[in-house]
């Protein structure tokens, strides 16, 4: 039988360690890596900036539970309630912190920070999640590494990019710092959306068939997340062999 204080810190090992995972397999892309102090500091920046969520979410869903609509209720939690709020603060942390840091100098730099300061922010948030699970803890963890922590990660690296545009066009920063919000909250609020739906809201026909048909659209999410966000790491991956042969070439000369 496992012992109380081990089965916590095998729970908070399992809440911490998707997160960690998923920013290993994607730093490995970035030929110029960041500082691993940098890193870290970003990291706890991302878990930091669940707290502020925590205070508005609080009286946000004091509110937004009073519309009793069964379709816009839920909707208006999601948006409001959840993803507009905590890309906000993941936002935060990338413009406040990452930006503003001199090692953050080329593109990829955008994706790197992005992802890390919203997978610190899916670290913490897990813990929450999994220490409040009681026995189905397991289950809660399984779901949530391999949805909610990857889209979390995911949004992050699409900000980033979009940040990373902002930087070094600035011609059009406007545009990108634009899209560098709208995007993550629009994706984080639809991934939301019909997860609320089944929980505290009624499909408008009736039909269980229809709400387990909404319950699919995260799934869908993640995979547009992860289908755009690899292609990205890709892309900015191979500006990075041009850089470094075109380097070799100047070298060799």
């Amino acid at each position: 039988m496992v012992r109380p204080g081990m089965l916590d810190l095998i729970i908070l090992l399992a809440a911490v360690a998707p997160a960690l995972l998923i920013l290993r397999i994607f730093i490995r892309w970035d030929l110029f890596p960041e500082p691993t102090r940098v890193i870290v500091i970003t990291f706890l920046w991302g878990m930091a900036s669940v707290v502020p969520v925590l205070l508005v979410g609080f009286f946000a869903f004091e509110h937004l539970q009073s519309v009793e609509d069964p379709f816009w209720g839920p909707v208006a939690i999601a948006f409001l309630g959840a993803a507009i709020p905590e890309e906000l603060t993941k936002f935060a942390v990338l413009f406040f912190f990452c930006m503003r840091h001199s090692q953050f100098d080329e593109p990829m730099d955008g994706l790197v920070y992005g992802m890390t300061a919203s997978l610190g922010f899916a670290a913490l948030e897990n813990i929450f999640y999994l220490m409040s699970a009681g026995e189905g803890w397991v289950e809660v963890a399984l779901l949530r590494a391999f949805l909610s922590v990857p889209s979390h990660g995911l949004d992050g690296a699409l900000m980033g990019f979009f940040a990373g545009l902002a930087r070094f066009e600035p011609q059009r920063a406007g545009r990108w710092w634009t899209l560098a919000l709208l995007v993550p909250m629009s994706l984080h609020g639809i991934y939301d959306a019909p997860l609320f739906l089944a929980e505290i809201g009624e499909p408008a026909s009736g039909d269980e068939g229809e709400a387990g048909a909404m319950v699919l659209v995260p799934l869908l999410v993640v995979a547009i997340e992860l289908v755009w966000a690899i292609w990205l790491f890709r892309r900015l991956n191979r500006d990075q062999r041009k850089l470094l042969e075109q380097g070799k070439s100047a070298t060799a000369s």
